[in-house]
């Protein structure tokens, strides 16, 4: 706001300068000389003036000057310097309380088992940005699986519609296709023998460009039900997403994050004389949560094979919670 206030009062400035312009006397810190200008005006930050021998005009930060000289020399100036801080520091206070008046500023506490889970619910769906492909080259990511391009890129969109929750919280539906490509691992010698003889197709080469762009304008098209969902299903049809999991740390973080918050959560109201009669399922809520936490913080860049516990954790949130 600062700035485009001071480029607006710069270009009246320069059509239009009085005739007789106040003078300002400056001087750096560490620095005995000296320098007349004429005044323009100034924020916060900086005061900006204009040579008196030509028409430059500068910009100087307060922080730069000798303040205590430029106080006694320019009491005029420095008035006004006074009464901008003493707005600004107003304005501030203002913004805090109405900050606290926000109604999101405080987070509502889930009051029993069916707030509960529509809070989890919600938070499940927070956006996730997914593996950065500028840190992971697309053929080190496939070569390492044995796996085609394909059917990465078949993954990726999969767990983007696994993603999405229709009313009756379900998946949105696959798109059909005019051909399924088989998705049969190659071996390391057939797939360089084929990398040799096959050029990398357009749709491929267009999905990860598409995927690039995605991640740069920190687009976030998948979230911990989609991950959950493809992981459960394990096969074929989860191995692109094991592999995209390894390699985006903070995914898991984020999504281990949300289990460990809400296992807490679910643990508290179950303490609650209140909700007594929904004990025994915000327990059974808790430790599911507790043990997807455990299990998600258990992967890492070096974890090859999707661990049998964390497939059977990600069934059981998904059955407790998306019901």
């Amino acid at each position: 706001m600062h700035s485009i206030r001071r480029y607006l009062i710069t270009a009246l400035a320069l059509t239009a300068l009085p005739v007789f312009a106040e003078t300002v006397q400056l001087r750096r810190a560490g620095n005995a000389t000296t320098i007349a200008f004429e005044y323009i005006t100034q924020d916060e930050a900086i005061i900006m003036v204009k040579r008196l021998d030509t028409d430059a005009v500068l910009n100087y930060k307060w922080e730069d000057l000798d303040l205590d000289w430029v106080k006694k020399n320019n009491p005029k100036v420095w008035a006004e310097r006074e009464q901008l801080l003493a707005e600004a520091k107003s304005e501030k206070k203002m913004t805090k309380k109405e900050a606290e008046a926000d109604p999101f500023a405080k987070e509502a506490a889930p009051t029993d088992a069916k707030s509960f889970l529509v809070s989890l619910t919600i938070s499940l769906q927070d956006g996730l940005k997914g593996i950065n492909l500028g840190q992971n080259r697309i053929d080190a990511v496939c070569n390492e699986f044995q796996l085609e391009e394909t059917q990465f890129w078949a993954g990726y969109e999969d767990l983007k519609r696994a993603s999405k929750i229709t009313g009756k919280n379900e998946p949105v539906a696959e798109e059909p296709k005019e051909k399924e490509k088989s998705t049969k691992a190659l071996s390391p010698k057939a797939k360089a023998a084929a990398a040799k003889t096959k050029a990398r197709s357009a749709e491929n080469a267009a999905a990860e460009a598409s995927a690039r762009a995605d991640f740069a304008a920190d687009a976030r098209p998948f979230n911990t039900v989609g991950y959950l969902r493809m992981l459960a299903e394990g096969g074929t049809k989860g191995k692109p997403i094991w592999m995209m999991l390894r390699r985006t740390t903070s995914d898991r973080e984020a999504m281990k994050q949300i289990f460990e918050k809400y296992s807490q959560i679910a643990g508290d109201l179950a303490e609650k004389p209140e909700t007594k009669a929904s004990k025994s399922e915000l327990l059974v809520l808790k430790k599911a949560l507790e043990n997807g936490a455990e299990s998600l913080g258990k992967v890492t860049r070096e974890t090859l094979v999707l661990e049998a516990r964390l497939q059977t954790d990600c069934r059981a949130i998904l059955t407790l919670v998306i019901r």
